[in-house]
């Protein structure tokens, strides 16, 4: 499965406020859109919201590395198991402004 097949059965943006989380999405990852499979579950859970995103971000890190950095309950709602994505998420949310 080529990465343009497995975006196929990701439902696509629907306005401007979920355009923004999909492009989040995608630069992640560089334009791999290996993380495009977790849009509907930050659609439907996180409202498209980089408000809510960002408040997975602990103020005290639980670990050491960027994972100790981040909620564990975000992963799982996410359903996000992969280490690498795990990263690639932590990464991102750390990088967004406090106030989005």
């Amino acid at each position: 499965v080529t990465a343009g097949e497995s975006t196929a059965l990701v439902a696509a943006p629907g306005n401007d406020k979920e355009q923004a989380m999909w492009d989040w999405l995608e630069s992640l990852d560089n334009g791999r859109g290996s993380l495009l499979q977790y849009f509907g579950v930050l659609k439907s859970e996180f409202d498209s919201d980089f408000t809510q995103i960002t408040a997975a971000k602990l103020s005290e890190p639980i670990a050491p590395g960027l994972l100790g950095s981040i909620e564990p309950s975000f992963f799982d709602v996410l359903g996000c198991r992969q280490v690498g994505h795990r990263l690639l998420f932590a990464k991102g949310i750390l990088a967004l402004p406090a106030d989005p």
